[in-house]
């Protein structure tokens, strides 16, 4: 089963963000994922966020960060994609700033479909034309055009 993630980021979970912290970015796209029928417990959604990260961050280089959790309190995969023009340190792999989140909240029973959608998200995000369009989007619009 091949994912599409036009079919999974829809245009109300995508944001430009003006977070200076990874904290706040978290808090923020976080509650715009929480806005999910399929998320039952946003609170719950966050503090998973923050466990992970202590774990090891999620900023995985080239720009990019993957935070997720996998919790009972979400019913089905729920991603968000923010965009912060500026960057903000992630304390990513690479040491450079973060410019796209992408945020994966997901059942904890899914393992595999939660591999395919991460596997899915990376090779989109690794390719240097998708990462160039990103950085020139100007709208939410702009910004689904680059991930399709």
């Amino acid at each position: 089963m091949t994912i599409s993630l036009e079919a999974i980021i829809p245009p109300e979970r995508v944001i430009l963000l003006d977070a200076t912290t990874k904290e706040e970015a978290l808090r923020r796209l976080a509650a715009v994922v929480a806005t999910s029928p399929e998320v039952t417990d946003g609170t719950r959604l966050l503090s998973a966020l923050h466990e992970r990260e202590k774990v090891m961050s999620t900023g995985i280089g080239l720009g990019i960060a993957i935070p997720h959790a996998k919790i009972p309190s979400v019913k089905d995969f729920v991603v968000g994609f923010a965009k912060v023009d500026h960057g903000i340190d992630f304390n990513s792999l690479d040491g450079k700033p973060v410019h796209f989140i992408v945020m994966i909240a997901g059942p904890d029973n899914q393992q595999e479909r939660y591999l395919q959608l991460l596997a899915r998200i990376t090779l989109k995000l690794k390719d240097a034309g998708v990462r160039r369009r990103l950085a020139e989007a100007r709208t939410v619009d702009d910004i689904l055009a680059a991930l399709r």
